[in-house]
């Protein structure tokens, strides 16, 4: 029987593997160094490390931050924080050192649990305790395990209590640390649960970093269930993906648009893997073209795609939108779709006031999934939680996202605020041009970028990325794709300057997506 049914999702995160501690089942497979370890064995790792970090003083209000590569043992150190009422923050360990000391300086940490080769990343960085991972004196072994616990669990706690802090970056780069609750955590599951529904057996293949706020979604919701979660390594190729569906069955997966379109483009028929078990392609976070979907039907029949829309600051996914029959859906792109059960959107125009139901605006998130706020920058969250005018009241997320609502009540996309600029007097969204580009055949991914020009101001660098999606005939030229764009886009939207990447040329971000900060400065270079 599920986690769901034995009483629904709880007001705790830690509460949800609390229900597994004593279950046999596979919770957790590292595929990197194939260690499958089971509910009940995670729960009793987790144990001895509840009593060490109990030892070291961390209880509520606490922080752990965890500089870890992906592993049963990341798994285990979340657990064993929210155990004793303090919030987990996994950070990004291929950071450079600086980057680090900012990010721990944010969110200041009680205690840091670090794997070996990341130790000299803290080296002078605001760590608080350092533990480091190993099993040697004074270390913490990871494999190591306990009876039942002799540490409670916090007397007073609330479900307002922070769960976790993941670290994202705005339209300048500056890092913000986004404080979840434990009520938006559950509120995310209970509204992906009602809207989607899980099975007993569910076996979610994580792509994720264990930093990026995807993962949040391929763990708890599959331990919400008692399924099992197979921790793919960071770094990943097509074969390890598509390898990983068959050899493990795995019946959900969540991927960015980007790494869509990379499967598609290296896998024909006559490559294909028995992906059967498959059940449910999750993706969000960008634009994705329903003909990219439609090629992926070929390699996996039969599958439900859930179209997932949502800030970090809003406990990932806001809005689901699902598909059963991609072939047969007609538009360009699918919709954001509508609110999760807990979510309460407004489309707004720029004095906050809501907009009549078609008209664009900028969409507003309200609900228990909000966040609590950014680490440490009450005026940065003040900007970015406000009242709206009119009936309801509450506080809401200001997305910077505009939108349109379709007549059947679904959100479409249009275009971010700080994603706009103005050619010639006429405004622009950058998005709106990806999208359009993005829909040329060959186009395995793109990212325009705004640059000064001498006689209009401003206009836009194009970047492509389309060599190595197919044969090479089909990667759209210079010329042809002009001509593409044009049938799509007004003249003032189509770019100065188109320039290809390989993929020796490229720099993802930890989640899959082109940088666009390293482009932006590639372009007026």
């Amino acid at each position: 029987m599920s986690g769901y049914a034995d009483g629904g999702v709880p007001a705790y995160a830690d509460e949800i593997l609390e229900r597994r501690s004593a279950d046999g089942a596979t919770a957790v497979v590292a595929l990197d160094t194939g260690e499958t370890v089971s509910y009940r064995t995670l729960a009793r790792r987790t144990e001895a490390l509840t009593g060490l970090l109990a030892g070291l003083g961390v209880g509520r209000g606490s922080t752990v931050a965890l500089v870890m590569d992906k592993s049963v043992a990341s798994v285990t150190a979340m657990w064993a924080a929210l155990r004793l009422g303090a919030r987990y923050v996994p950070v990004d360990e291929s950071l450079p050192a600086a980057r680090v000391a900012l990010l721990l300086g944010l969110c200041a940490p009680d205690v840091t649990l670090v794997h070996p080769g990341h130790r000299p990343l803290l080296d002078g960085a605001p760590a608080g305790r350092v533990v480091t991972v190993g099993d040697g004196p004074g270390e913490w072994d990871p494999t190591a395990e306990s009876g039942p616990s002799s540490v409670p669990a916090p007397v007073e706690r609330s479900p307002e209590d922070d769960a976790y802090v993941v670290f994202t970056s705005g339209s300048t780069g500056s890092p913000k640390g986004v404080v979840i609750s434990h009520r938006s955590l559950c509120a995310l599951l209970e509204g992906v649960q009602r809207t989607v529904g899980f099975e007993e057996g569910m076996r979610f293949l994580n792509v994720a970093p264990l930093f990026f706020d995807a993962s949040v979604v391929d763990l708890w919701s599959t331990f919400l269930v008692g399924g099992s979660v197979h921790l793919l390594p960071r770094l990943r190729m097509a074969t390890q993906i598509t390898r990983a569906l068959e050899e493990w069955r795995i019946t959900d997966t969540l991927l960015v648009p980007s790494v869509i379109r990379m499967l598609v483009g290296r896998f024909s028929d006559a490559s294909r893997r028995d992906l059967t078990s498959l059940r449910r392609l999750w993706f969000g976070g960008e634009s994705c073209p329903v003909s990219v979907l439609r090629a992926f039907a070929a390699l996996a029949p039969g599958l439900r795609y859930v179209h997932g829309y949502g800030p970090t600051e809003t406990t990932h996914s806001a809005t689901l939108f699902l598909v059963d029959d991609i072939a047969g859906y007609e538009e360009e792109f699918l919709p954001i779709g509508g609110p999760l059960p807990s979510v309460d959107l407004l489309v707004v125009d720029d004095a906050l006031r809501p907009v009549p139901d078609g008209a664009t605006g900028e969409l507003l998130i309200g609900g228990p999934q909000v966040m609590t706020g950014y680490c440490g920058e009450p005026e940065r969250t003040a900007r970015a939680l406000v009242e709206p005018l009119g009936p309801g009241g509450g506080r809401y997320y200001r997305s910077g996202d505009y939108v349109r609502r379709r007549d059947d009540g679904a959100l479409v996309f249009l275009g971010r605020r700080d994603d706009a600029l103005k050619i010639n007097g006429n405004l622009v969204h950058l998005s709106e041009v990806e999208a359009a580009t993005l829909a040329s055949a060959g186009v395995d991914d793109c990212c325009a970028v705004p640059t000064e020009h001498p006689l209009t101001g401003k206009a836009l660098t194009l970047f492509v990325l389309g060599a190595g999606s197919g044969p090479a005939d089909t990667v759209p030229g210079e010329t042809e794709l002009r001509r593409e764009l044009a049938l799509r886009l007004p003249d003032y939207m189509l770019p100065a300057r188109i320039v290809f990447l390989t993929e020796e040329d490229v720099e993802l971000t930890p989640s899959g997506k082109l940088d666009r900060h390293r482009l932006r400065a590639l372009a007026t270079s």
